[in-house]
């Protein structure tokens, strides 16, 4: 704790210190309020409030020449506790009523050939429409399933960024000192917390993690860095990228430990590494987006049941084992006439050298869809999403309504839904079936 409150510390300080010596200095923000309840296919939420949330969100830019200042933060209240801490990416009290988040805080440099960005900082790979191929520099926010956005998810590195900078073309190679993992649903209070993390299990209490610190995460050491890389191109006909990746897997690898008194879960964090690719090429009202990613000897989970069986075989058990995985996306957005705009994407996943007491099947897919229309001088947006597991058929789709009263004022009402697939099966989205709920938002931007 007294280390995140320094980090805000000092972003504070940096926030107030830089504009003495600017040039030039702007501020914005918005405020969100939102407050969701359980659908009647919820099971035990039905009814039950899911979200209820607070947002202020501000931003300053500094500028100096050609320097710029940047820092971007949060300040979060939720109504039902669901907010957990994640190091140096935010905290939470502890009850989970009142959380700080410092997305972005960094200082950036742009010459003619060359650019350089110094401090915590967000950066997005890949093509993808809300799917994570080859988008592995940043983690993600798990912690929320209702009413947020993919882009929404992502959270700042802190990281050192040199840039080569040509007409058509611009590389980039990332030093990660410090590693950051995602943000997960820890808070006792959080409904997606007990989606993944039940109560119970086999009629035995589970004892589960509770905060950031108890995961066993990378020591704080020079050897742990992360190092990335990137080279992009911009052409009349393609865009076309390519991506390095040396560094950690943002989310825990699980552990369960049986015994009388119940089961204890455990998480390790476990090294990564990534090659990807990415191109969009535009054919007159068609983008077609394709997207590839090769993780040489990833750690994958191991199930629940292998973990159950090998309590008490003579060797440890493992909590992952070592695989390479291939993942890849083909997909396009038309925008015919009529203000329409369509997404649709496959996204294919698959494990070589496969072993069954993996927790995930051999090759998962499946498929997205997106629809956007706008009404009444775009005052009023109409936005349909959803995607489709073609293994088990389970789905989830969110639709939104959007009417904006002003430029500043927008109000939203917003229903996601998670469903089962063939005879009950959870698939990938059937799990969070309680999650299913119907959320109204405003938001006031400034």
């Amino acid at each position: 704790m007294k280390r995140n409150v320094l980090t805000f510390v000092a972003a504070g300080v940096f926030a107030f210190v830089m504009p003495s010596f600017a040039q030039e200095i702007s501020f914005s923000g918005n405020l969100t309020t939102q407050a969701g309840i359980g659908l009647p296919n919820a099971g035990d939420n039905k009814g039950d409030f899911l979200t209820g949330l607070t947002v202020f969100d501000g931003t300053m830019k500094s500028y100096l020449g050609e320097s710029m200042a940047y820092v971007n933060g949060q300040v979060i209240f939720d109504a039902i506790g669901s907010q957990s801490t994640n190091g140096y990416s935010a905290f939470a009290a502890d009850n989970g009523h009142f959380a700080l988040g410092l997305k972005e805080a960094y200082l950036d440099w742009r010459g003619d050939m060359f650019a350089l960005r110094v401090g915590r900082q967000i950066a997005a790979w890949g093509k993808a429409d809300g799917i994570q191929v080859a988008d592995v520099l940043c983690p993600k926010d798990d912690s929320k399933m209702i009413a947020s956005t993919y882009k929404e998810s992502r959270l700042g590195i802190d990281a050192v960024r040199l840039s080569l900078l040509t007409d058509k073309a611009q590389f980039d190679a990332y030093w990660i000192p410090i590693f950051t993992p995602s943000m997960l649903p820890l808070a006792k209070n959080n409904p997606l917390r007990k989606c993944i993390l039940p109560d119970t299990y086999e009629g035995l209490p589970v004892n589960a993690p509770k905060k950031f610190d108890d995961f066993d995460l990378p020591d704080r050491a020079i050897y742990n860095g992360e190092y990335a890389l990137r080279a992009s191109t911009y052409l009349s006909a393609l865009d076309l990228s390519f991506y390095g990746f040396y560094g950690w897997d943002d989310s825990p690898f699980m552990s369960y430990s049986i015994s009388d008194s119940g089961v204890t879960v455990g998480g390790q964090y476990k090294r990564m590494a990534m090659l990807g690719a990415d191109a969009a090429i535009p054919a007159g009202n068609f983008v077609f987006r394709f997207e590839g990613a090769y993780f040489p000897l990833r750690s994958i989970q191991t199930g629940k049941e292998y973990q159950k069986n090998q309590q008490f075989a003579e060797k440890p058990f493992d909590s992952c084992r070592q695989h390479h995985q291939v993942v890849g996306l083909a997909g396009f957005d038309w925008t015919p006439s009529g203000g329409w705009t369509v997404t649709a994407q496959y996204v294919g996943d698959v494990i070589c050298d496969y072993s069954s007491d993996l927790e995930r099947k051999l090759y998962e897919h499946l498929l997205t869809l997106s629809l956007e229309k706008s009404f009444i001088n775009d005052t009023l947006t109409f936005t349909a999403t959803g995607a489709l597991d073609l293994n088990e058929l389970s789905s989830t789709a969110e639709v939104e309504c959007a009417y904006s009263f002003s430029d500043a004022i927008t109000l939203s009402a917003i229903v996601d839904l998670f469903l089962k697939g063939i005879d009950g099966k959870e698939g990938q989205y059937g799990a969070y079936e309680k999650l299913s709920c119907g959320t109204l938002k405003a938001k006031i931007s400034f």
